[in-house]
């Protein structure tokens, strides 16, 4: 009669190459996964190069609204541009109001309204000709 604890078992040396293997295979897989391109890529416009380098501006950390003039008057945009910094409760805009139809991109971001005091935003970039 043979005993159930000697069945179905496994050698240490066969799992853990069994493991290396799943390893190997998946990162492969997942290195394979990062490079193909999805087709969800947003095309670089005028407005979101503006969002992105006011942006990179006046951040990181809570955005002071009082920088947003100066900030704004550095970007080197070719046509009109409005930026609006907005919170739940008041709202900070730097340039000529914009037209119904220009490029709109935006972006959340902190906004220090007052010293010690820190609340939700929104910076839209607006761009037209």
């Amino acid at each position: 009669m043979s005993r159930s604890s000697g069945r179905a078992q496994v050698e240490p040396t066969a799992a853990l190459a069994a493991v290396l293997a799943l390893t190997v295979a998946l990162g492969i897989y997942a290195s394979a996964y990062a490079i193909v391109p999805t087709g969800h890529e947003s095309p670089t416009t005028p407005t979101t190069t503006a969002l992105a380098a006011l942006d990179d501006d006046i951040g990181p950390g809570p955005v002071d609204p009082m920088t947003l003039g100066s900030a704004v008057r550095a970007l080197p945009v070719t046509g009109s541009l409005n930026a609006t910094l907005r919170t739940p409760t008041r709202v900070w805009s730097v340039g000529p109001p914009r037209p119904r139809r220009a490029d709109v991109a935006s972006a959340p971001l902190p906004v220090r309204v007052e010293p010690g005091r820190v609340r939700p935003g929104r910076l839209t970039v607006a761009v037209w000709r």
